[in-house]
């Protein structure tokens, strides 16, 4: 029964239309409401973005900087806020950079999710929220990926793990280990990680803090 339940999720998953995601109009981040924020030492536009839960691509585009490392302490931008974050926070499940964001085309396709660069010495993945484990196995595109069912229909996808450790009808708690990292392209290791609503991919961003 088990092996059915997860054959059905994998299908579930796998035979979704990608989601429609239209391409933001370069001058549509001038028609939203903006954040004044000012530079501090240690700031970056990726840190600003992870903060803000915007791309670094609208950052730019909204203050018109060309180069990201142009960025100068004292320097005032405006940050566009493109949405709230929704009710029910989640955790981070490793630490480290988002190198590919929601929407952004990766291999010829759209991005259901984002894609977090970790260090090499702390590839740890945890779980962003309590929740049942539906599967965690090998899937075909994925590598070891682990899902994990929360209130609401919410699932999150971890997927590119070397190894998993947790099992399938698991409980586990908010933070708890369930893998590690993979190695990829270039011996990056990176982590895929997806928020969806039933089966809509959701940027994950409006999600974690």
């Amino acid at each position: 029964m088990r092996k059915f339940t997860s054959l059905c999720l994998i299908l579930f998953f796998l035979s979704c239309a990608p989601a429609r995601i239209s391409k933001e109009s370069p001058h549509a981040a001038s028609t939203r409401r903006t954040l004044p924020y000012l530079v501090k030492k240690g700031d970056s536009l990726w840190r600003i973005s992870r903060k803000y839960g915007v791309s670094v691509e609208a950052l730019m585009r909204a203050n018109k900087i060309r180069f990201p490392s142009s960025l100068k302490v004292g320097q005032r931008i405006a940050i566009p806020q493109r949405y709230r974050k929704t009710a029910g926070s989640f955790s981070w499940p490793v630490e480290g950079n988002v190198v590919n964001f929601f929407g952004e085309t990766v291999d010829n396709s759209f991005n259901k999710g984002i894609n977090i660069k970790v260090n090499s010495r702390d590839r740890q993945v945890r779980a962003s929220r309590e929740g049942h484990v539906v599967f965690a196995n090998d899937l075909k595109g994925w590598g070891e990926t682990v899902i994990v069912k929360h209130a609401a229909d919410i699932y999150t996808i971890y997927a590119n793990l070397d190894s998993v450790s947790v099992k399938e009808g698991l409980v586990t708690k908010e933070k708890q280990i369930i893998g590690k990292v993979a190695s990829g392209r270039n011996g990056n290791y990176i982590l895929h990680f997806e928020i969806r609503k039933r089966h809509i991919p959701h940027d994950p961003l409006r999600y974690i803090n």
